[in-house]
């Protein structure tokens, strides 16, 4: 069977069975060693469209590779509710195209030169093929999803990989819009915002194990209340990471953060200090965090396989992330 793309007839099932090979239990080299198939399998995908700019700019943003920690995610969710091989490994591929994606619209609207220590797409390969290349990585997921050999998996995990994406396209278009002249959004539509940017890129990998098990709604709603609140954590610690600079320069900084900035919304009154605000803003990442945790202990009971071996270090990671803000800021003690 093969899939037009662009144009291009591409053997999808050919793709995914040459890089799916059986994995018999899940130690760190069998690990990396399906990271590498989904590494390999997006790059298939990738040259299985025709040649051209948009094509060897979405190559050269999936070889800088990154922590691949959707992938992770996804290939977490997959062995917890003990989906296939050859799903799992379909599911983390789409889940990081999408991801990387998003990343290259991201720096193409903000105008970040640097991306996993290298340049980002729109400044090594310009603007308009940077936009175009997050589309074909866009239309790649899909195109490799459609290759399932389940059909049924097939349309579930192309469904929920089209709701996802739709979030996070309106979610940064939040971002992005303009807005009145000395208009601040409400702190409701902050946290709306903040999370329908970064809670769809952590729920989807995790759901595609529990979409292919035919999961209870009880499940997903856990998954999707762990989501929730690891993304909103995410989010605030990473606008954090935008005021990592010398206190000399804070005041022009913050000139240029969008209005949903968590620098904004973080404020108890207007003469507050930076490291006030940055204080509220860690309490706040810290608490989400704390519901994350919660939410994890109760999807723990509803899983075969335990995935905290995945997601643990996951929210430790986060946790170090935001105290480490707190002593930038000088805010060691309460």
């Amino acid at each position: 069977m093969t899939v037009s793309v662009l144009g291009a007839e591409v053997p999808l099932k050919k793709n995914i069975s040459a890089n799916v090979a059986a994995i018999p239990s899940a130690d760190k080299a069998d690990y990396a060693r399906a990271l590498d198939q989904v590494s390999s399998l997006m790059l298939d995908a990738l040259q299985a469209v025709m040649e051209g700019p948009a094509n060897n700019a979405s190559q050269y943003q999936i070889s800088t590779r990154g922590s691949l920690l959707r992938a992770r995610l996804a290939l977490a969710s997959c062995r917890s509710f003990e989906c296939s091989q050859e799903y799992a490994v379909v599911a983390a591929a789409c889940c990081e195209l999408i991801h990387n994606a998003s990343l290259v619209h991201d720096d193409l609207l903000d105008g970040d030169q640097l991306r996993r220590g290298q340049p980002t797409v729109w400044k090594r390969h310009g603007r308009g093929v940077a936009l175009c290349a997050g589309d074909l990585l866009l239309c790649s997921a899909f195109a490799v999803a459609s290759g399932l050999e389940d059909a049924q998996q097939s349309r579930l995990l192309t469904q929920y990989l089209a709701a996802m994406t739709g979030r996070v396209i309106v979610g940064q278009s939040i971002e992005i819009a303009p807005v009145k002249p000395g208009v601040q959004p409400r702190f409701r539509a902050y946290i709306k915002a903040a999370q329908a940017k970064t809670v769809p890129l952590i729920q989807l990998p995790l759901m595609t194990g529990a979409i292919a098990a035919k999961s209870e709604l009880s499940v997903l709603d856990s998954i999707k209340r762990f989501a929730e609140a690891v993304g909103l954590a995410y989010q605030i610690i990473d606008d954090l990471d935008d005021l990592a600079e010398p206190m000399a320069d804070l005041k022009s900084k913050v000139k240029s953060l969008h209005p949903f900035h968590a620098w904004h919304h973080h404020r108890g009154r207007l003469n507050d200090s930076p490291e006030l605000r940055v204080q509220r803003a860690t309490r706040h990442a810290l608490a989400a965090l704390w519901r994350g945790r919660r939410q994890l202990k109760c999807l723990e009971t509803q899983m075969a396989t335990p995935i905290t071996p995945t997601l643990g270090p996951l929210l430790m990671k986060l946790e170090c992330r935001a105290q480490a803000h707190r002593y930038s800021f000088g805010l060691n003690g309460e």
